[in-house]
């Protein structure tokens, strides 16, 4: 067992209902992030001064950056410890959404979009080795998996089918 390995069990035997509370929340991140962003294009268009091209981009950069680190994210993570991959991925993907709401230019939000796209591929697959570690096949996992699930599908549901993402994002 590598030195990650045993933080990591040290982490999942302390308390799994705090680890499953964690990381579905940093999952809902992810998931809302994505809604917000889609139902925010017209106003990021009209604020910002994006041209068409310019605002595919928006979605473009996140989706190259999401995909082209994910891999090697996960990597990190059974390297270096899920645990801290994960909150790596938290302080990234949350600095750059800190960055995207201050943005000025489109450049400056396409960049920090970028960023989040890198943090997000950091937190996915921290978010499922994390559940996979923490509870053991059977009932827990299947529950613990049903939860995440469950995020996902509300989460995206919040946003897309009631629009109050896109009251969130422009108030």
């Amino acid at each position: 067992m590598s030195s990650s390995e045993s933080a990591d069990s040290r982490l999942i035997n302390g308390h799994p209902s705090a680890v499953l509370g964690v990381v579905l929340i940093s999952y809902l991140m992810i998931v809302l992030d994505i809604s917000i962003v889609v139902t925010g294009l017209p106003e990021m268009r009209d604020d910002l001064g994006f041209t068409s091209v310019g605002l595919s981009w928006v979605q473009n950069i996140y989706t190259l950056f999401f995909g082209g680190f994910l891999l090697l994210a996960a990597r990190a993570g059974d390297l270096l410890g899920r645990k801290r991959m994960l909150l790596v991925g938290l302080w990234i993907f949350t600095l750059s959404s800190l960055a995207i709401g201050l943005a000025q230019t489109p450049y400056w939000l396409i960049i920090a979009r970028g960023i989040q796209g890198i943090g997000a591929a950091i937190l996915a697959p921290s978010v499922l080795a994390l559940i996979s570690t923490t509870f053991p096949e059977g009932p827990e996992r299947t529950r613990a998996l049903a939860y995440y699930s469950m995020v996902a599908g509300g989460g995206a549901r919040f946003c897309l089918k009631s629009h109050k993402c896109y009251a969130i994002s422009v108030h």
